[in-house]
């Protein structure tokens, strides 16, 4: 809301036939009576609208890591000041990012603005009128989610319900919270009557806005206002009522296998029922056309030198050690049941590569090396599972999700405890998550391994231990180990992933060379069956009890998808749960770049954190703004 005008035709045209990013401002203005007159027109300007999801300010990059980041999920470990501020809680006023995140936000507002004028005017009478209620429908609801991403960050925010078109109409007062919010249910609510259900709109349908997304939406907006700042507890029935309406229809559920959910997203595949609403990337550096992200690049594993194989990794974001210790553990063998723990944080690093020959390898972690936990990297999304090739250093097709019935399951459980206690709804939805992350059929829970038998001969470099995957499609949820050698012989072989999904014979094993020199290593898995009762919640638990496993699960199975700063601050806990960090981890987890995640953190932060400042440009040409406290 800088003094700009906009002009929606070189916006969305741009957008539409070349997906460049929207990094510059224009200085005139179109209307839509010159413009929007056909029901083509319409759409190419809703896609304008859903684009900005997409901008490097919001889902393709910021809001990947330094915006969202560091919490007790995941620490933010670059450390080139102009991204480490917004994540150790250093950022003055004049922060870049959150600049650009206002202007941005601002500027979906105000094109959503000017499509849906078009579609009140003459200039559109011709466009039938079904689907023009369908394209209102969605600008609606798209300018309410960008309200909604306002509000909860800036709180009392400018609200304008019309389109930018002179100079004095950007002078506008801040509009109190509960007015921004009360119109974010108004749109919401008209979009959700409109729009038709996902399985109306066909399997590859995610990043449209479906009536199943708008409820479950509407959930998580009427979340908000239970907590910080409203603490408007009467809403924790409209939590219950929208999800019941997304639960009830029976056509969202959960995939059977989690990580399934984010290979398909890395392969530009869908999964509707669950993965409900997704910002869509796509493409590569060889392509025409592309709308590239950095889902998995900029949050995923280093591979500085992994272009080609596994794709180059700017292992910007840390797991922070809180979040792996969440997951269940076996005291024994220091392995997790739960399949969430190592696809989230991944039990292997890609070392290697020159700068002229781009092999890497896995480097394995010891899972009992407490030091070692401290240096873990986010891999909910892995480069190497990308199929459109060749792979990009800055940018992939990988979609990021902003709605998973998963996270509808868990809003209904909290809503359900709070009003209701530990009631058996709010356990059986919290169980069906955790069921499904515990896997089902046999894991491996052994590999049986004689070295003084079983070591084979001439190998130079220790060899990947590779288990059968023909059970598991996509082989993400397959057992991993690595070995150790002496001699020329493997010496031992280290379960670090237990996998699932397998049948009552084990998985064979086969050892494969990484420079082709050693043969004769053998070894066998040992299957045990997976029983969900394990997966589930002890019973009995008090309503605090219960609301604290709530709290943990939703960390477990949301991880890296940016919910999670948003869920302390509305419970009212992000500047106790960053200082709390900082003291229980800041004499132990290794220097610098770690120690200083957790420490600098908890240094900075205070109070005035739990909304960012309104930028200073805004500012100097909105004459009825005022700042946020403490800026």
């Amino acid at each position: 809301m800088k003094k700009f005008k906009y002009i929606p035709f070189l916006i969305l045209i741009s957008c539409y036939f070349s997906c460049t990013k929207l990094d510059t401002l224009p200085t005139d203005f179109v209307t839509e009576a010159n413009y929007f007159k056909t029901e083509e027109q319409l759409n190419i300007g809703l896609t304008g609208i859903y684009s900005i999801l997409g901008h490097s300010a919001l889902y393709q990059d910021a809001l990947l890591h330094n915006m969202s980041y560091s919490n007790d999920e995941g620490i933010f470990v670059y450390t080139q000041a102009a991204l480490v501020a917004p994540a150790n809680f250093s950022y003055s006023v004049n922060e870049a990012t959150i600049g650009n995140m206002w202007v941005v936000l601002y500027r979906g507002v105000n094109q959503a603005n000017i499509l849906l004028q078009a579609i009140e005017s003459d200039g559109t009478r011709s466009v039938n009128a079904a689907a023009k209620e369908q394209i209102k429908a969605q600008a609606l609801f798209l300018r309410a989610y960008y309200y909604f991403m306002l509000v909860t960050r800036w709180g009392a925010v400018p609200m304008p319900l019309e389109p930018i078109k002179t100079p004095t109409s950007i002078n506008k007062e801040r509009t109190p919270i509960t007015e921004v919010y009360a119109r974010i249910i108004e749109d919401m609510k008209y979009a959700e009557n409109v729009l038709p259900a996902a399985s109306a709109l066909g399997p590859s349908s995610a990043g449209r806005i479906s009536k199943n997304t708008a409820q479950g939406i509407l959930a998580r907006v009427y979340l908000s206002m239970t907590g910080f700042p409203l603490n408007d507890q009467s809403k924790y029935n409209d939590v219950i009522t929208w999800c019941q309406k997304v639960i009830t229809t029976g056509e969202n559920y959960l995939n059977p296998n989690y990580a399934d959910l984010f290979v398909k997203q890395a392969r530009d595949e869908y999964y509707i029922a669950e993965n409900m609403w997704e910002v869509e990337f796509y493409g590569n550096v060889t392509d025409t056309y592309r709308e590239q992200g950095y889902v998995g690049v900029r949050n995923g594993m280093s591979a500085l030198l992994g272009e080609e194989y596994p794709g180059f990794g700017y292992n910007f974001l840390g797991a922070n050690i809180e979040l792996y210790h969440r997951y269940q553990n076996d005291p024994v063998t220091a392995l997790s049941k739960d399949l969430r723990r190592e696809r989230n944080i991944p039990p292997y690093i890609w070392v290697g590569g020159t700068a002229t020959n781009q092999v890497m390898r896995k480097q394995y972690l010891p899972v009992k090396t407490t030091l070692n936990l401290y240096q873990r990297w986010a891999g909910k999304w892995r480069r190497e599972e990308e199929i459109k090739v060749p792979r990009f250093k800055n940018g992939n097709g990988t979609n990021f999700p902003l709605l998973r019935y998963a996270d509808v399951l868990l809003m209904y459980a909290e809503a359900e405890n709070h009003l209701n206690g530990p009631t058996q709804a709010a356990y059986d939805a919290v169980n069906k998550v955790r069921e499904r992350a515990f896997g089902s059929g046999y894991r491996v829970s052994a590999v049986n391994f004689n070295a003084a038998t079983d070591g084979g001969s001439g190998y130079t470099q220790a060899p990947y231990v590779i288990f059968d995957k023909s059970t598991d499609a996509n082989g993400a949820n397959t057992a991993d180990a690595y070995t150790t050698i002496a001699n020329g012989r493997v010496t031992g072989v280290v379960l670090v992933k237990m996998g699932g999904f397998y049948g009552s014979t084990p998985p064979s094993i086969s050892f494969e060379t990484v420079d082709g020199n050693g043969t004769g290593a053998k070894a066998t898995a040992i299957v045990t069956a997976i029983d969900p009762a394990e997966a589930r919640l002890p019973p009995g638990l008090s309503k605090d009890e219960l609301f604290d496993e709530i709290k943990n699960e939703r960390s477990r199975e949301l991880a890296f998808e940016s919910l999670r700063s948003h869920d302390l601050r509305r419970w009212g806990i992000l500047v106790e749960t960053i200082r709390e960090m900082g003291e229980k981890h800041g004499g132990t987890a290794p220097c610098c770049t770690v120690q200083n995640a957790y420490v600098t953190a908890a240094a900075n932060i205070s109070e005035k954190h739990l909304y960012y400042p309104i930028p200073p440009a805004e500012i100097a040409t909105n004459t009825s703004i005022t700042q946020n406290p403490g800026w």
